[in-house]
């Protein structure tokens, strides 16, 4: 038969068809085939071997505890549904299951909220700690979940839904073996990373399944491709089977770790996947990122602070107070909008500090003439030695490096190695007179680049009293106004950082709060100036310290301690502990810390320290799903609004379907030849709507010939002269029920062809 042909050509990389005469040979619409059960048993093992190869295989390379059974017969029941259901061919059947399984999707994903999502942090735990092994990294991010064995569950449940709609739909349209292996071997690239083999049942049930696909893509299947998977699926299973068998005996793990070297890209990437390990995809995400540790007076742009959690001090001490414990080594004074200018040690910027300590030596002093200095358990000033080992902390500049050294203290004395400082200091339990001071004035500056914000913030916040009486009201202000985080975002701006903190973005970490704190102080008249260096708390030794054996405790502390007599400690500093906070000049009472950032986490520090250090009471659980008030009313809400999404779709099923039946009675009582007109009559308007062209054509001989050139469609001959019967003869003498199927099945391939 003539027709017009089509030649692919390509303009801006773009595929455009361009006509061309040529002969064409059209191949008859066929008919559709019967129903076969095996085909679509076969097609559900397929989807089921992919699926549970996939998630199955990375749940038990990281050995992650699960309801597996349950998960099957879920898997199985969703693959055999939607494989029988496809089958029939019905398109209007498989629309109505397809609305069902989505339906079923939702309610999931509504009601079982709390549940998915604490089974998908649950297995990011695991994931993660497997990762820190592997890598060799100390500790990291952990999410706090609750009943992970029941959540996993669920959350498995709920990607066996997700899984099996993808992959049916990638199997009925394509059979693309690249989109299959994308879909099912994703989740098994992490564990091979780091070398967390799955169970060899679970990669027979992928291999066996890409072989299938690969046969099918390979012979191109287009049609009955179900039908041809229950002949090549039993051989895909025994080929993947000796496969796997043969690859276990020929090279075990250890001829295999011998015989294949390591992979470049993969070590090139373990700095990457050593930073997701500590802290989540965030690390991956973000590329203004930082570590953790002292800056230096410099307020960096970075988006994200990451510490490595590495060791940087190691410190010796009795615990004497629940106060947190604070350890200088940069002090600033004056702000240039990105940095802290660093103060001198001596007189006249220190020189409040230095007569704060002579005023407590002298104190104590005064007790040993007095034979109370041992006592510990009256009110008065004590003595401690703090040993303070540099491990990796960041040394200063080379003509004036850090001194890490707590408060009210001389300078120490260093070990034959240099490595060791010892501290003699006066802790702050007493309260001791000290003579005022001469306060340089650049400690009351505000600069004119930020005066304004800090300005506005004043008269806002209404800041007055007492000087320690404002410390309190910032602080205050700063819990209730701003927020603490890590990641603040990446600035952009001028130089200017504490106008943007105060004014726009109201969220940081410690040198922000510090900061703008500084300036807070110097506007209500208090001297004030920046401090960093490192600070660790009650809570941190009682959960991290550790006991120094035969160690007398008369060597390292005297005096009154509101803890009773400890013990020697030895605790690890991170980077992580790196903090900035501030000094305000009081008077009588010199300088002494003011911490405006908020606290991430509270722990009532009641109890002794021994019961606290025994008990070890600091790991946390997280609240259980059920009890949750939030979740509930989330639940709740959810739930409310799926149950009405859920009834206006029926309704609009039920008003769909009811118009279809009645439409359909209408028909039956037509005669032959007027269904055949009515059928050809909607196969007209589509073509009307779809083409400009066709809608100018008059007759029906010009419309036939029309799709004979412009589609796959074939209305041959016979066809063609019994619709011209049914339309102008009194007695078509054709079978009208057939000529009807045969324009609806035109009609299809139309749809598709043009």
């Amino acid at each position: 038969m003539s027709g017009q042909g089509y030649t692919e050509v390509r303009i801006f990389g773009k595929k455009k068809r361009e006509a061309q005469t040529a002969e064409l040979t059209l191949v008859q619409v066929s008919e559709s085939h019967p129903y076969h059960f095996g085909a679509a048993l076969a097609k559900a093992l397929l989807l089921f071997m992919l699926v549970y190869g996939a998630l199955g295989g990375f749940l038990s390379a990281f050995e992650i505890d699960y309801d597996s059974g349950r998960c099957i017969v879920v898997l199985l029941v969703l693959s055999f549904l939607v494989s029988a259901v496809y089958e029939t061919g019905v398109r209007w059947f498989t629309n109505l299951v397809s609305i069902l399984l989505f339906g079923i999707y939702l309610y999931m994903a509504v009601s079982k909220y709390w549940a998915i999502n604490s089974g998908y942090y649950a297995i990011l735990n695991t994931v993660y700690e497997s990762a820190r092994d592997y890598l060799g990294v100390e500790s990291g991010i952990e999410y706090v979940v609750a009943e992970g064995y029941a959540t996993v569950t669920v959350f498995i449940a709920f990607l066996e839904i997700v899984a099996v709609i993808l992959l049916n739909i990638v199997l009925q349209n394509k059979c693309s073996l690249f989109k299959v292996v994308l879909l099912t071997l994703t989740p098994c690239v992490i564990p091979f990373y780091l070398e967390c083999s799955p169970k060899p049942i679970y990669m027979i049930f992928l291999l066996a399944g890409y072989l299938c696909v690969a046969v099918l893509q390979g012979v191109n299947v287009r049609s009955g491709m179900t039908r041809q998977m229950r002949y090549v699926l039993p051989f895909a299973v025994v080929f993947a089977v000796c496969i796997i068998q043969a690859v276990s005996l020929l090279f075990p793990q250890q001829r295999y770790e011998s015989v294949v070297p390591k992979n470049a890209l993969k070590a090139a990437s373990e700095t990457d996947m050593t930073r997701l390990a500590q802290y989540g995809l965030s690390a991956l995400l973000s590329r203004n990122s930082a570590g953790a540790g002292m800056s230096g007076g410099r307020l960096n742009k970075n988006a994200v602070i990451m510490p490595t959690y590495e060791t940087v001090l190691k410190v010796r001490y009795t615990p004497y107070d629940f106060k947190p414990v604070y350890l200088k080594a940069f002090t600033g004074k004056d702000y240039l909008g990105d940095l802290w200018t660093p103060a001198d040690d001596g007189l006249p910027d220190d020189g409040a500090m230095l007569a704060s300590v002579e005023s407590r030596a002298e104190s104590y002093q005064a007790q040993i003439s007095l034979g109370t200095a041992s006592q510990n358990t009256q009110p008065s000033q004590s003595r401690g030695v703090m040993e303070i080992e540099a491990v990796e902390a960041e040394s200063g500049a080379a003509d004036k490096p850090y001194e890490y050294k707590p408060y009210y203290t001389y300078s120490g004395q260093s070990d034959p190695e240099g490595n060791v400082f010892s501290y003699v200091y006066y802790p702050d339990v007493y309260p001791v007179k000290t003579a005022n001071q001469d306060i340089p004035d650049a400690y009351l500056e505000v600069p004119l680049r930020c005066r304004d914000a800090v300005a506005q913030i004043c008269e806002e916040a209404g800041f007055h009293g007492t000087q320690e009486e404002i410390a309190e009201q910032i602080t205050d202000y700063f819990r209730d106004e701003y927020s603490y985080t890590l990641r603040p975002g990446y600035y952009f701006g001028d130089p200017d950082y504490i106008s943007h903190f105060l004014l726009e973005s109201k969220r940081g970490y410690c040198m922000h709060f510090a900061s703008a704190a500084t300036m807070l102080f110097r506007r209500m008249g208090i001297p004030a100036r920046y401090v960093e260096g490192y600070a660790f708390s009650y809570y941190n030794v009682v959960e991290n310290g550790e006991l120094v054996e035969n160690a007398r405790y008369s060597d390292y502390y005297s005096g009154y301690a509101p803890l009773g007599e400890t013990a020697l400690i030895e605790l690890e500093i991170p980077d992580a502990y790196a903090h900035a906070w501030v000094e305000i000049y009081v008077d009588g009472k010199g300088w002494i810390v003011a911490d405006p950032t908020p606290a991430q986490d509270s722990q009532e520090e009641t109890s002794s320290f021994w019961d606290n250090f025994i008990s070890q009471t600091g790991n946390g659980s997280g609240a259980d799903i059920e009890d949750s008030n939030l979740g509930n009313y989330l639940e709740g809400t959810f739930s409310g609004a799926a149950y009405i999404l859920s009834a206006v779709a029926a309704a609009l099923l039920v008003f769909w379907m009811c118009r279809r039946l009645a439409r359909l009675y209408r028909e039956s009582k037509l005669s032959g030849r007027e269904r055949v007109r009515l059928e050809y009559g909607r196969l007209h308007t589509y073509l009307c709507k779809r083409s400009k062209e066709f809608r100018r054509l008059r007759t029906i001989r010009e419309q036939i010939s029309w799709i004979r050139e412009h589609s796959r469609a074939v209305i041959d001959q016979e066809h063609e002269e019994a619709l011209y019967r049914v339309y102008f003869a009194e007695n078509d003498g054709c079978d009208s029920d057939e000529l009807r199927r045969y324009i609806r099945r035109v009609k299809r391939a139309v749809r598709f062809g043009i």
